[in-house]
């Protein structure tokens, strides 16, 4: 298994693939029944009990951090429309526009949040904060993705003033109150669709434990205005515990937990469009800082860990040799969230790419150093991997230690877990890395184990398409695959999925679907 480190060359610190190690060989379950009426093999899941149901999602993209649209099943009728707007929708109206009302002599309280029934959605020149529709003579109302990109079609325009201007309907969100920032025709049942509508991360910066839908929602309405579905962009800070009911009585190994790689390769307030570098476009992996992704329903850290003897914060994260984040600010993240919500996190400590050596001396202050910041958290590898949920909460513990040397593991058997298998591809394009998620999870033998596995899906650069920057930088990489990603664990692989751990985890919609795999679940350990 190969993941990315850096290297130095003409002054910029590149991407090298160059570590790989083995993995433990997994332990045997206990065999014990279970509750239900029914049986079930390993692993099963219950039929999804409404297979043909309109859903709908927002996700944001990592280059352009664009807001994505995507659902399925949907009716897709000539006059339905998916309209986003910045608050919660209540409603939505037809509203005519009488002939010769020119939009622009409406100031932003009357003009805002009306957007024409038919044609494209696009930022009006005139004002940032008005959007139109209009037919575009070269568009097809019904059509207007362009192929492959889910891109929408078409170009600024400004609303008629003539007089004679025949009458227009618009349509107003919770009686014009709402502003809708896009619209558009789903042409086809199932779409990934990327808008022009951008994300700012400071909405995310101001989630809390107590948040869920915020920024912005989604909703599919029809002719009438009817919402047949709606979807927010949300937080799951406590995803765990308020399905304890259904996941309670299941191991680590049993859910499908949203997992990220190299958790800790973010910069707080970084500006991919304006600050964006050669080492920047494949040295970050996430958007959001280590709360923020918990918040968001990870529940699985990529942790690689250097040692830096000479710096005042002698741990730090790495991605390869580049140094990230002080690995003080990380914990104390973790703890503050954990305490605040009673979820339950995987620390996955791997690789240890600067400062270890061969010896087990930087390992030993490593562990002292958890000990001493995670305390009480610690769950005690007593409860081992065939822990329950439940297990795991009646010992009021929530960091789980999982270390990659099994040396260290057995030096400190009170304190480390042994790790998560990680699942690497290691390949460059979409077809490949399918072909290796597929494999994976068709073959997998795992499954009779407690200790959990997880599949690293996400595309990773060879050296010299780095050098060459070949590529575009991982935010072009993940946002070729996050979708694909997706809709693959959506409709085939979440019936097996354990952790699936993936780069800018906000370009895809795993946390929602983890959600609907775990509520069919059924298993035996």
């Amino acid at each position: 298994m190969v993941s990315r480190m850096l290297f130095t060359i003409n002054a910029y610190t590149l991407l090298m693939l160059l570590i790989s190690h083995t993995l433990p060989a997994p332990t045997a379950p206990s065999a014990l029944p279970y509750n239900d009426d029914d049986i079930f093999d390993l692993s099963a899941t219950r039929p999804d009990p409404h297979p043909n149901q309109l859903r709908l999602w927002l996700t944001i993209s990592a280059r352009h951090r664009y807001l994505e649209v995507s659902w399925m099943n949907a009716p897709a009728l000539p006059d339905d429309h998916i309209l986003i707007t910045s608050q919660e929708p209540h409603k939505f109206e037809r509203v005519e526009w009488t002939t010769g009302t020119p939009l622009a002599a409406f100031d932003k309280a009357e003009g805002r949040g009306f957007v024409p029934i038919d044609g494209i959605t696009e930022r009006s020149t005139s004002s940032p904060t008005r959007y139109l529709l209009e037919h575009d003579a070269n568009v097809n109302a019904n059509n207007t993705f362009v192929s492959g990109s889910g891109s929408l079609d078409g170009m600024p325009t400004e609303m008629p003033r003539s007089a004679t201007t025949p009458p227009r309907h618009y349509w107003i969100s919770n009686n014009g109150a709402n502003d809708i920032v896009a619209a558009l025709h789903p042409g086809a049942a199932s779409q990934w669709f990327t808008t022009g509508v951008p994300f700012d991360y400071e909405l995310s910066r101001n989630v809390t434990a107590t948040t869920g839908c915020y920024g912005y929602w989604a909703s599919y309405v029809n002719d009438s205005g009817a919402i047949l579905k709606s979807a927010c962009l949300r937080a799951y800070p406590r995803w765990m515990r308020e399905m304890h009911t259904v996941v309670g009585g299941m191991r680590m190994r049993d859910l499908f937990i949203p997992g990220t790689h190299d958790s800790g390769s973010y910069r707080p307030n970084f500006d991919p469009l304006l600050r964006e570098t050669l080492v920047t476009k494949y040295a970050l992996t996430q958007d959001d800082d280590i709360r923020g992704q918990l918040l968001h329903g990870a529940r699985y850290l990529d942790i690689r860990v250097g040692y830096y003897r000479n710096t005042p914060d002698k741990f730090y994260i790495n991605h390869g040799v580049t140094r990230q984040r002080p690995l003080a600010e990380i914990i104390q993240q973790v703890k503050e969230f954990v305490l605040e919500t009673n979820e339950i996190v995987i620390f996955g400590l791997k690789e240890f790419p600067v400062g270890f050596g061969k010896g087990l001396g930087v390992h030993r202050l490593l562990v002292s150093y958890l000990q001493q910041q995670f305390g009480d958290l610690i769950v005690h590898p007593s409860a081992s991997w065939r822990a329950t949920l439940n297990d795991i909460w009646s010992r009021h513990q929530n960091v789980i230690l999982a270390y990659d040397k099994g040396a260290v593991v057995a030096e400190f058997p009170h304190t480390l877990f042994g790790s998560v298998e990680q699942r690497w591809g290691n390949v460059q394009t979409w077809t490949n890395l399918e072909r290796h998620l597929r494999s994976i999870n068709k073959f997998d033998v795992s499954r009779l184990s407690s200790r959990p596995v997880a599949d690293m899906a996400e595309l990773t650069p060879d050296t010299w398409g780095v050098i060459l920057d070949k590529y575009g930088g991982l935010r072009k990489m993940a946002d070729q695959v996050n979708w694909r990603i997706s809709q693959l664990y959506r409709d085939e692989l979440g019936a097996t999925a354990n952790i699936v751990a993936v780069d800018f985890v906000r370009g895809t919609s795993l946390m929602e679907i983890a959600i609907e795999w775990n509520k069919r679940k059924v298993v035996y350990f």
